[in-house]
């Protein structure tokens, strides 16, 4: 794979080295307000091309997840969003995508920004997140999220 667009430009993104609890390393990337509309693409091009590597636990969801999760869910099912029914699959699908790669982050981290999402996805991520700082049971939203991914091209 070449190197994505993106990493050009040390000031589109931040580079933060972790460890999960059970002690495996991971590197979250996150993309800064300079990211130009082409790394954002570069950003989400490369977040769909890793997807099918990642997965999630379901009986694992963080709050990260959860928040995207029903985001996605309230918006896409529940509100005017104005999308085809084959960008409404494509963009659950990235959505999938994003929720696998939060798999690995704690409760207890910065959440990830929302530049790759629409504002209504982020506004509605970020309301989730002020309303529970930790990962709440709602076996409906975890199953829903589970069922988005299971969707995904194998």
């Amino acid at each position: 794979m070449t190197t994505p667009f993106f990493l050009n430009n040390k000031k589109w993104y931040t580079l933060e080295n972790r460890t999960t609890t059970d002690g495996v390393p991971f590197q979250r990337f996150e993309l800064t307000n300079k990211a130009t509309p082409e790394a954002i693409a570069s950003f989400k091009a490369t977040m769909i091309a890793i997807g099918s590597e990642g997965q999630i636990a379901p009986d694992n969801l963080n709050r990260f997840q959860q928040a995207l999760g029903y985001a996605a869910r309230r918006h896409y099912l529940s509100e005017s969003h104005g999308l085809s029914d084959n960008d409404l699959a494509q963009t659950l699908n990235f959505i999938s995508y994003a929720i696998r790669s939060y798999q690995l982050l704690d409760d207890a981290l910065t959440p990830p920004n929302m530049l790759i999402f629409s504002k209504r996805i982020a506004t509605l991520y970020r309301q989730f997140l002020k309303q529970h700082p930790t990962r709440i049971i709602d076996p409906d939203l975890n199953a829903w999220i589970v069922a988005q991914d299971q969707r995904l091209p194998q």
